[in-house]
């Protein structure tokens, strides 16, 4: 029985070593489409074709979503609708890993507005599933390596398994198992980002932050306009999600969606990608920019995330959001006297705080973001405005705006 249960530990382990692995090479594949098509035009602004570029992209690029979502699907699937799945059946079929792979790329290199977080949750979660089911196989079946390293998964063997649960005599054992091998995943992904470093928005960023008191007061501006921004942009999900029960076939709201973008991009290239590796550069050049057109970023990058994800270019919105809010943050900074970093910072942590409506998570992401002085009032400020949040759903009657 020991040497079984070492056997297990010793498959777990190198199979999520593998999965950090895989999830670190997608999000690597992602940036090298991205560059790939669109390097040229991100680095080279006298490009002479500039201005007919995402025509010529983004058109074609619609052309080929509509039809793959016509024949497979809506794909691939967002987060929420992952944690809906688990909650429902308590696992995430992974069968179909391929519609999300090959959609969520598709739409993340034809420029759109979206992030990657969403089919990367799709595959990571899958690949736990498969290895939580391999594991459960192993228990009770498989007598020898031979069977233990096979991909495949017999379902009716499954079914006869016990669930994953009781497989540990505590909750306790079943918590260091789950924890060991996410560490040995984190380890597999770090390696990879190490191997092939992506220069990107994540990292510890030092900015030297002045302090003074008249940060109390002002702060509650950016406060106030982070929150008003976070519950415009969920409530333009709700409007803009009517768009995905339009009576139009797939192949022609995602063609229709590569022309709209593709004209959204003569107003300001902001309205492509998901924002991620524009966020740092953005900052240190919004201020140069009018407060009107600062805002007009911000609805351009919001309208073009949830139409577009509407239209079939489905992913993820928590990057497109922070850019967007980065934008509203850059225009409320140029009225109040008080350190633009922080003004930024506070109405960003404001915002992503009531869209996730999880302050924990909100402030490990900012923590890598934002600069890192600003950690302690970044922690702060998430549970604050959540406690305002949970108030203001209270009084009229909602448990929460995203579900």
């Amino acid at each position: 029985m020991a040497k079984k249960s070492i056997n297990i530990l010793i498959f777990s382990g190198i199979w999520s070593f593998i999965i950090g692995i895989l999830t670190a090479l997608y999000l690597n594949l992602i940036n090298y489409v991205i560059d790939f098509i669109w390097g040229y035009f991100n680095h080279h602004s006298n490009f002479s074709l500039r201005p007919a570029y995402p025509f010529l992209i983004c058109i074609p690029f619609g052309i080929i979503i509509g039809f793959l979502v016509k024949k497979l699907g809506s794909y691939p699937l967002t987060i929420e609708e992952v944690l809906h799945d688990v909650r429902k059946s308590g696992k995430l079929d992974y069968h179909s890993w391929w519609k999300s792979f090959t959609l969520g790329l598709l739409s993340l290199g034809a420029g759109g507005s979206i992030g990657p977080e969403a089919s990367t949750t799709v595959l990571t979660s899958g690949m736990i599933n498969w290895l939580g089911d391999k594991i459960r196989l192993m228990t009770t079946h498989y007598k020898s390596w031979v069977h233990v390293w096979q991909i495949g998964i017999d379902k009716d063997t499954l079914l006869q398994s016990p669930k994953f649960s009781e497989l540990f005599r505590t909750k306790n054992q079943k918590k260091w198992f789950i924890t060991f091998n996410i560490l040995i995943g984190l380890i597999g992904t770090i390696l990879i980002f190490k191997l092939f470093p992506e220069e990107g928005a994540f990292g510890i960023h030092e900015r030297p932050i002045h302090w003074s008191w008249t940060i109390l007061w002002y702060s509650l501006i950016s406060l106030i306009g982070g929150m008003l921004f976070a519950y415009f942009f969920l409530y333009l999900e709700k409007i803009f999600a009517r768009v995905e029960t339009w009576a139009l076939p797939a192949l022609l709201k995602a063609t229709l969606w590569g022309i709209v973008l593709s004209v959204l991009t003569l107003v300001t290239d902001y309205a492509l990608f998901s924002g991620e590796f524009h966020i740092v550069p953005f900052s240190k050049t919004a201020l140069s920019y009018s407060p009107l057109f600062l805002l007009l970023i911000a609805l351009i990058k919001t309208i073009s995330t949830h139409v577009g994800f509407a239209m079939g270019w489905r992913g993820g919105k928590i990057f497109p959001a922070i850019f967007a809010i980065v934008a509203v943050g850059a225009a409320i900074a140029q009225f109040i006297p008080i350190q633009p970093a922080i003004t930024v910072s506070l109405a960003v942590v404001a915002s992503i705080t009531i869209i996730l409506e999880k302050p924990l998570l909100t402030a490990i992401l900012l923590i890598f973001l934002l600069p890192i002085s600003l950690a302690p009032l970044i922690f702060i400020t998430a549970y604050i405005v959540m406690s305002i949040h949970k108030f203001l759903l209270k009084k009229i009657g909602l448990k929460s705006l995203i579900y």
